[in-house]
Formats: C-alpha cells, structure tokens, sequence
C-alpha cells in the first residue's frame, strides 16, 4: 500500500540548515574594524584593582543605584580571588570592608549577588558575619535563592533569625515563604504564613494570591482555591494570566473542562490577552478530553491574539489527533509545524512513536526514529523505549533487543523502563535465563530495578514453577525498599495455586494483610488479590472457601469480575446451593455486571493448561 503525503513527508523529513547569513556578516567585518574594535577595549589594568571596584560598589550603594552595585559586585566576587581553591566571598568581603567606615549598603549587596549567583553558602556566610543585619532586600534575596535551592530547612532558619533580631518582615518576605510552603506542598503551612502575615497587617498583593492558588491548586484543594479567586477579585486585585492558567490546569487535571473554559472566558471579558502558556494549557486539556474539534478552533484562534504557535501546542494536537484515532491527522500536524521551522522536540517524537504503534504501524515508527535520529533531532529513552515495549508485547524478542543495542549506539542510555521491558517481554516467554542475564546487566550498570522489573521476573518464575525463586525476588525487592503491589502479590498468590499449594497462597494473603489465618472475615486490600485466590480455591475444589472469600470480598465494597462471579456460582451449584447461585446472579445484574453465554477465557495471570470451562 502506498504511503500517504503526510507519511511521506514524515519519512523524508530533514532539519533545515541553519543560515549562513550571520557568518556572512562576520566575514564582512574589515581587518581594520576589527583591529580598531581590539585597541579600544585595551585589557584589565593593575588599577582595576578590588579596593577601586570595591569604591565604586560602596558609591553605587551609596547613591542607591543598586543594579549597578549589583553588577560591580559580581564582576568584584568573579576577579578578586587570587587563587582557585580561595573562596570568592572571602576575598569580596574583605575588599568591601575595609574600603569604607559604613560597608553595611554594599555588604548587603554583596548577599544579594551570592544569591543571585546561587552562591548560597558565600551568601549565608556574610549574613552571619554581620553585626546588624543587612537591609530587607538582601535578607529576601536569601530566602528566594534558598527556596529555588530547595533548601526549605534553611529558610525556616533564616526567617526565624530575621524575627529574633528585630527585622519586620515585608509583603515580598511573605510571599517567598508562601512558595516555599507551596514546594513543600504543606498546605496547612501555607494558612499558617498567610494568618501571620495577615495579622502583622501587612496586605496581600497579586503575587501573594496567585502563589497562594498556586499551593492550594497544587495539593488539589481546588475548592479554596476558587475561594481565594474571588476574594481577590473582591479586594479589587486582579488576576494575571498566571492565575488564570494555575485554575485553568488545575480543572483539567480533574476532567472538569466545562470550569476551565469559563476561567478561559473571564480572562478574556476581564481584558487579558492570552499568551502562549494559556493556550497550551488549554488546547492541551481539551485534547486529552479528546475535544479535538474544539482544541483546533481554538488553535486556530491564536493569530487573532498575535500569539505564534509552539512546539508544545503541536504536540498535544498530534497526540490528541493520535488518541482520537486520527493518524493522518496527526501527522499532517507534524508536517505543519516542521514547514513553519519549527524543530520537533524529544516529546514530539515519542508522542509520534506511540501513535503509530498504537496504530499498528510498528515499522513505520521505526524508520521514524532512524530519521529523527539522522536529522539531528534529540530522542531521548522514551521513544525507544515505546518500539521496545511494543515489539515485547508482539513477541518480537529478537527485534526488542536489537532496538536496545541501537539505542546505546547512538548515545541513548537504557534506563528502568528500557530493563523492565526486555525483562517482562522474556518472562512472559519462559525465557528466564535471558530474562536474568538482562536483569544482571541492568544491576551492574547501576540502575536500580523497580517493582514492575520485580514484579515481571517473579511472575516469570512462578509460571515455571519455581516458586523458591520467585520468593527469593520478593525477599530481595523488600529488603531493597521496594514495596510489593497488588499484582506482585497476586502473581505470588497465582503461583503457589498453580503448584496446588493453595493453603500456603491463603496463609501468605493473611501475612501480607498483617492477619492471623484463624480469622473469620478476613480483609484483603485489593480485589485482584481477592479474585485470584478464588480462582485457586475453585480450581482446588475449595467452593465454599472461594464462596466466603466472595462474600469478604463483597462486604469490603469491592466489585469482582464476570469471570469471578461465574466462578462463583458454578462453585454454589456444584454443592447445590441453587438459589445462592440464582441471588448471585441477581446481584451481578444489580451492579452492573454483564453475564456471557460464550465460551469464557480466564486472565493471563490466572490461566492453566488444564483449565478449559464452558461457564454460563
């Protein structure tokens, strides 16, 4: 079959050369000029010394041109050290000390230029050496760099120290400590700050309401978010598009498009111009609602706004055309945005891989990478890492492998998901000496395996039978601090079935639910759990067991399968309990469960060679 235009185009893409216009320009610069150029810029002289740049940061500070003092002192930190193992703030400190009586003004900008140079040790070094503390803003520029270090500890710490030696804290202090609650994401720290600063009577401004949203957005407490929205609005205050966008996205990451598209359309009545981080906010959570139609008109209004698309609004259109099955779609919008010069992005080339192996078009996507590859695109392990998945799952080990060994060729480093991959597509096929010779590798290189690369060697094990094994993982997993999930348990509990050692699988459910097996109604914590001992004590003639673990299951507000309600009222009819059997399938009706009078096919995890019921 002929391949269509867009997937032509696709294939043949190329990154355009980058113009040779500015070397040009370079080229056309005459010896001379350059020459001129060379003796007007004479080289640092012995009078640029510390002393004199420390003069003219105490003059700048003195005559409070502070941006000018800040770059001098930066220029002062980077040339004052006489060697490279002397820190820079030692030799700065010392120079704008002794060149003035009052060095207090330049020693405070001295704290916010190691701070803005994330020099944050150097900054905290000067603020404890001085007898009185710096002004407020040098202060607030070492809680802001702290907070963007992610050093919360230390920023408790120097507020704390800022109260205790009299400073009154400002609007700006407040609003740096609200982000750091809001990157601790300590909700009710964040209240705390606000109440404090509300009650020294200091007044919220736009910043602080928009960082308070932010937090609030962040630990999904939409709610009073949405309250602080309007009582900003009723102070008279009103939101910037940043505000707007927080609540925009915060609504689509709970599916509620229809609370998103009316913050849209007050931004706009209020007067904003939308810029480009509204509109991928918004085109991208329409598109994964898979309102495509309305994520292209508003894709379509962006140069009513003189807003210019990006390479992150192209690729939420190419994976909602791509979600909404939409393949040539999707890529007509790649060739779109490669024709208006802009460079596909390591995101754009997974989102494309993904849709075209979902698509089945599994080839394809490879010659894909080859190209992006080829064109000097970044493709990152994602995107290998979706042809290796796919080609595991179809069974193509031999291809999966040889998707790996192409991926480290071109520099691409494997990584968790690349292992667990290969490791569950061999499991699956009873390869586990292959399987462990990978998971050996992946140790030895130094990436720690995670509960699924665990969880795909154990059920490989326990589907061989060898279950010493397969426990031997578990152990290994836990004692590493990996937790097991439902389905590393219910893979455990499925092989000691299958090795008609279903009283150890019943006695190891209890110990992982923390309960003695004497007891009469005992809890389990997920219902996958609970359908695959069933499944064992049916296939091990245990009916009435699987018929109490049912009604456990069921009094825990957990709704089993089709295949484990059949399961179960073959089991009632077996010991003659017709009209058990006949209220069950009342109350499989009830909640919604359809019946099947075809032929019914157990779950992978739960199928055996000798196990081939007809079930109505």
């Amino acid at each position: 079959m002929p391949l269509s235009p867009p997937l032509r185009h696709l294939l043949n893409f190329r990154r355009r050369p980058v113009s040779p216009r500015f070397p040009r320009l370079c080229r056309g610069l005459s010896a001379s000029a350059s020459a001129s150029a060379l003796q007007a810029t004479p080289p640092p002289s012995a009078g640029d010394s510390a002393a004199r740049l420390a003069a003219a940061v105490h003059a700048s500070a003195a005559s409070r041109d502070f941006a000018h003092a800040i770059r001098l002192t930066k220029y002062l930190i980077r040339t004052s050290s006489s060697s490279p193992s002397q820190r820079p703030g030692a030799a700065a400190f010392t120079a704008l000390a002794s060149t003035s009586a009052s060095p207090a003004p330049a020693l405070g900008v001295l704290v916010i230029a190691f701070s803005q140079m994330a020099l944050f040790d150097e900054a905290l070094s000067v603020f404890g050496r001085l007898r009185e503390l710096p002004a407020l803003p040098a202060c607030n520029a070492i809680l802001d760099g702290l907070v963007k270090a992610h050093r919360f500890t230390r920023v408790w710490e120097v507020f704390d120290e800022m109260l205790r030696r009299g400073m009154v804290p400002s609007v700006v202090t407040y609003n740096t400590l609200i982000n750091a609650c809001r990157h601790q994401g300590d909700v009710v720290k964040v209240w705390e700050v606000w109440y404090q600063m509300v009650a020294r009577r200091i007044d919220p401004n736009v910043v602080t309401y928009t960082t308070m949203i932010c937090a609030l957005c962040e630990e999904d407490c939409i709610g009073e978010a949405e309250r602080l929205f309007v009582a900003m609005k009723e102070m008279g205050m009103w939101p910037n598009l940043y505000t707007y966008n927080e609540l925009m996205s915060s609504h689509f990451k709970r599916d509620n498009v229809k609370h998103a598209l009316v913050f849209y359309y007050d931004l706009l009545k209020c007067g904003l111009v939308p810029n480009d981080a509204i509109f991928t906010t918004l085109i991208d959570g329409l598109c994964q609602a898979n309102r495509i139609t309305e994520a292209k008109n508003i894709f379509l209004d962006m140069p009513r706004y003189e807003v210019a698309p990006t390479v992150p609004v192209y690729n939420s259109l190419i994976h909602g055309a791509f979600r909404s099955g939409n393949a040539q779609e999707a890529l007509a919008f790649f060739q779109e945005m490669t024709r208006k010069g802009l460079c596909p992005d390591e995101f754009t080339c997974s989102i494309v891989v993904r849709g075209l192996c979902d698509g089945g078009q599994v080839q394809v996507a490879t010659r894909f990478l080859q190209v992006m590859q080829q064109s000097g695109i970044v493709v990152n392990a994602a995107a290998y890492n979706v042809l290796i998945d796919e080609y595991c799952k179809s069974g193509n080990l031999d291809e999966a492998l040889a998707t790996c060994s192409r991926m480290s060729e071109v520099g691409v480093e494997p990584n968790v998901v690349t292992y667990s991959s290969l490791i569950d597509g061999h499991s699956k096929k009873g390869k586990m000496k292959i399987a462990m010779a990978i998971y050996t590798e992946m140790v030895a290189k130094g990436i720690e395996p995670n509960v699924v690369t665990y969880t795909a060697l154990i059920h490989g094990h326990a589907k061989n039978g060898d279950m010493d094994a397969a426990f031997w993982l578990q152990k290994e997993m836990e004692e590493k601090g990996v937790s097991s999930n439902t389905i590393t348990v219910s893979v455990l509990v499925d092989g000691l079935c299958r090795e008609n050692r279903v009283q150890d699988a019943v006695r190891f459910i209890m110990e992982y639910s923390g309960q003695k097996k004497s007891e009469e109604n005992p809890s389990i914590p997920n219902s996958v759990t609970y359908m695959t001992l069933i499944y064992g004590l049916y296939i091990d003639g245990q009916y009435s067991e699987a018929c109490h673990f049912f009604s456990c299951m069921r009094d825990a507000g957990m709704v089993p399968d089709r295949f484990t309600y059949t399961l179960v009222i073959r089991g009632l009819c077996m010991l003659g309990y017709v009209l058990n059997a006949l209220m069950l399938y009342a109350d499989m009706i009830k909640i919604g469960v359809k019946p099947t009078r075809c032929a019914m096919i157990c779950p992978e995890i739960w199928s055996r060679e000798s196990v081939n019921h007809r079930m109505t």
